[in-house]
């Protein structure tokens, strides 16, 4: 995740502005002619404007030809695959195989296979203008660059990683003081092991996420229509098992055992649901 009005004449004097070079557009993939490349966000001058990255594409199959622009809205990164979702295509030159140059799909979900060197791209019709695309490229290969710059455009992480001395002293430190009464060292040396016990677990939510995208990717390849959006439904129904195998929170622990336990339950039901997502 303003107007000014003035009563009086302003008299205003140029000054200079830092302009940063526009980022060059980072290959994530090129598929014999086609090719698709991001271009970070806030390109223009500094500060950054705030403008959305964007996805630059060109497609081409033996019966199209079509580029388009497009803001990228999500970046989901597997352990075999990568998905961009676009939105607000904006058609660059020609046009779709299907439909007029101004029936674009309204959006898209472009995913990279990359032991499979292939490319998918798919959205189900909105209604008419909009209309159903499915496209598969293949023999692609891949920027050195891509994972990086999509790995800097997917959700930033939800807590703090490592253990550095801070975080230790913080949420860890916390939650040793909550379920025990410990000297100052013993807490120190507890919340420690407890920091370094949940990166485990935050190894395995990793993991589960990547399979649970991963598993998408691959339900998309044949889908077609609704069944593209069941893909979805199917990806929230996942997350749905997790909450169940978590289970209700039982409040705080009563002591720093426990606290390890409830670590090593969530790793098993990540490390459980992430085999079968």
């Amino acid at each position: 995740m303003h107007r000014w009005t003035s009563l009086f004449a302003v008299v205003t004097f140029a000054v200079p502005v830092a302009v940063a070079a526009a980022p060059s557009p980072v290959v994530i993939a090129r598929c014999q002619d086609s090719k698709i490349e991001v271009v970070p966000a806030g390109a223009g001058t500094l500060p950054a404007t705030g403008a959305p990255a964007e996805l630059h594409a060109l497609i081409v199959t033996p019966g199209e030809r079509w580029s388009f622009v497009a803001n990228i809205a999500q970046v989901r990164i597997g352990a075999a695959t990568r998905t961009i979702g676009v939105e607000d295509i904006r058609t660059q030159d020609r046009k779709p195989a299907r439909g007029d140059k101004d029936a674009a799909p309204a959006g898209l979900f472009i995913d990279v296979h990359v032991a499979d060197k292939k490319l998918i791209l798919r959205h189900p019709s909105e209604g008419a203008p909009d209309s159903e695309y499915a496209v598969d490229l293949d023999k692609c290969s891949f920027g050195p660059g891509g994972d990086a710059a999509l790995a800097a455009l997917g959700a930033p992480p939800t807590e703090a990683l490592g253990c550095a001395p801070a975080t230790v002293r913080g949420a860890y430190r916390t939650q040793v003081g909550q379920a025990a009464k410990l000297s100052e060292a013993d807490a120190d040396r507890e919340a420690l092991a407890l920091c370094e016990d949940h990166q485990k677990t935050i190894d395995a939510r990793n993991r589960l996420e990547a399979a649970i995208s991963d598993r998408a990717a691959h339900d998309r390849i044949a889908a077609r229509g609704a069944a593209l959006l069941r893909v979805e439904d199917a990806r929230i129904k996942t997350w749905i098992r997790v909450d169940g195998c978590l289970g209700p929170d039982t409040g705080r622990p009563s002591n720093v055992a426990a606290l390890h336990a409830a670590e090593s339950k969530t790793r098993a039901c990540y490390q459980q649901i992430a085999a079968r997502p």
